[in-house]
């Protein structure tokens, strides 16, 4: 039992180690818990960053100093608690942090927005997200249009224009746009009317995967499974005009009247009657089957 109870503390031991070191940052060389000096400090943002030039700076060795014991001229184990390893390796050096990618070509005014608390942006930073979950543009928008603010691109971008293609969409966009659509609002901002904008497109070429033997062998199932995507472009009558004239590829087999079930019309109808019903109405398979005698094997 007692084996069993260090294991348990052992692993929850290293699991807190492995949250505490994933919420911190490492890149500049410092380690440093905004949830830990936000939550349980009960610190201000303000006490530590300063605004200059329009943007909060990181804090100084000075303003750390003003709340931790430092003696710069004789390091220690305790200067590990904020410092990498690799950083007092390289003595103490401390790097610049980069903005995030996503957030590369943003041009931000914090004096701007000295009126907000910072938490209505950053919403994440007391959680350990870190800044590369900033604010999104939907709530940037939102806000300047609540509070009549600028709307048009270069209030915020150096060089993101609606009529200029993000990085985002380059090299292989053309095949995972379509996916990223679903998953992403942001199209809007460029692509005002988007669904105007997608069907110009998808009305006129075929997707990629409308390859020779796409009619043959794999449309149905596709459209079993997804029957709205098939109508961005095709209408019903698309379908049935094609399948009253023509026979399904699965009707030319030599077994699909067979009584027996394997491998014919009855084992399809009974996994999906409904596409039985695209051709044929339910009084027809009376036709037969009132004179038939199915066997039971």
């Amino acid at each position: 039992m007692r084996i069993k109870s260090f294991y348990l503390a052992g692993a929850a031991a290293l699991l807190a180690l492995t949250l505490t070191l994933a919420g911190c940052k490492v890149e500049s060389g410092l380690k440093f818990s905004h949830k830990f000096h936000i939550t349980e400090q009960e610190v201000t943002c303000g006490e530590c960053h300063v605004a200059e030039s329009g943007n909060y700076q990181a804090p100084s060795m000075d303003v750390c100093a003003e709340c931790h014991e430092i003696d710069v001229d004789n390091p220690s184990q305790d200067c590990l608690l904020c410092h990498t390893i690799d950083g007092a390796k390289n003595d103490y050096e401390v790097k610049e942090s980069k903005k995030p990618r996503g957030f590369s070509d943003l041009s931000f005014d914090h004096e701007v927005h000295a009126d907000y608390d910072c938490t209505t942006c950053h919403s994440d930073i007391p959680k350990e997200a870190g800044l590369e979950n900033g604010p999104s543009m939907t709530l940037c928008l939102n806000c300047h249009k609540e509070v009549d603010g600028p709307q048009e691109c270069s209030a915020c971008h150096q060089e993101i224009t609606a009529e200029k293609a993000p990085h985002s969409h380059q090299q292989d966009w053309e095949s995972r746009h379509g996916q990223a659509s679903k998953l992403d609002t942001t199209c809007v901002y460029c692509h005002t009317n988007r669904q105007a904008f997608c069907e110009n497109c998808h009305r006129t070429q075929k997707p990629r995967d409308h390859v020779f033997g796409w009619k043959i062998g794999s449309h149905g199932m596709e459209a079993g499974h997804n029957r709205r995507l098939c109508s961005t472009c095709h209408d019903a009558g698309y379908c049935i005009d094609c399948h009253t004239q023509q026979k399904p590829v699965s009707h030319k087999r030599g077994d699909w009247m067979s009584y027996s079930r394997e491998n014919g019309h009855a084992e399809a109808a009974m996994r999906n009657f409904r596409s039985c019903n695209v051709c044929h109405e339910t009084g027809q398979c009376m036709q037969c089957h009132n004179t038939i005698i199915l066997r039971k094997d």
